[in-house]
C-alpha cells in the first residue's frame, strides 16, 4: 500500500472516533501531509539548512564590524573551518547550480 493511501485511510478511520484530541491530531497531520510524505519517501528534512542557518547567524553577530561580503565570507570559513565544503553539504539534486 502506498504511504499516502495508508495515511489517508488512517486519518479517515481516526476521524470516526469520538476523541476530540485525536481529531485535532488528524487535522495537524492533514495540514502537514506533504511534508510527512516527503520525509517518509525521501528522508528529506531541513536539518542541514537549519544547521547552516544557525552557524551563519552566529557569524553574522560576531562579524558586525565587517563591511564587505568577502570579509563576511572569510569569517564564515574561519568559524566553520577552512576544510568544510558548505555547498557540498547540500545534496546535488537540490543545488541551484
Amino acid at each position: 500500500m502506498e504511504t499516502g493511501n495508508f495515511l489517508d485511510n488512517w486519518c479517515q478511520t481516526a476521524n470516526r472516533r469520538r476523541f476530540e484530541l485525536l481529531k485535532a491530531f488528524v487535522k495537524t497531520i492533514k495540514r502537514h501531509r506533504h511534508r510527512l510524505l516527503l520525509f517518509v519517501d525521501k528522508r528529506l528534512t531541513n536539518a542541514i539548512g537549519e544547521g547552516l542557518n544557525i552557524i551563519l547567524k552566529i557569524v553574522k553577530n560576531r562579524a558586525s564590524g565587517f563591511r564587505t561580503l568577502d570579509a563576511f565570507t572569510d569569517i564564515i570559513y574561519l568559524t566553520v573551518g577552512g576544510d568544510m565544503d558548505i555547498p557540498g553539504q547540500i545534496p546535488a539534486r537540490f543545488r541551484a547550480t
